[in-house]
C-alpha cells in the first residue's frame, strides 16, 4: 500500500479554489485521483471537457491538480486534519 496527498482545483468564473485530500492505494494513483476528481461534484464521464482537461459541474470546472506520495507516518498524522477518500 502506498500513501498520497491529492489536490483538486475548481475554477468558477474568476474564482479559483483548491482542496487537498488523502488516499492510499495498491493500484495506480493516477487512476484513483481521476475517480476522485470525477466524483468531487458528482460529475459523470459525460461532463468531461477535453479542451479544458476538466469536468463541468454546473458552472464550475473541476480538475485533478496532482498528487504526491507521502510516507505512511505523515499519512497517519495528516488524516486527523484532512479528508481521507
Amino acid at each position: 500500500m502506498k500513501y498520497y496527498i491529492g489536490k483538486i482545483l475548481e475554477l468558477n468564473g474568476g474564482m479559483e479554489y483548491s482542496d487537498r485530500y488523502l488516499f492510499s492505494t495498491k493500484g495506480s494513483p493516477a487512476r484513483y485521483a481521476s475517480k476522485v476528481t470525477r466524483a468531487w461534484r458528482g460529475c459523470t464521464r459525460a461532463d468531461w471537457d477535453e479542451s479544458h482537461g476538466a469536468y463541468w459541474a454546473d458552472c464550475t470546472l473541476v480538475s485533478d491538480d496532482g498528487y504526491r506520495e507521502i510516507p505512511q507516518e505523515d499519512f497517519e498524522v495528516l488524516k486527523k486534519y484532512l479528508a481521507v477518500l
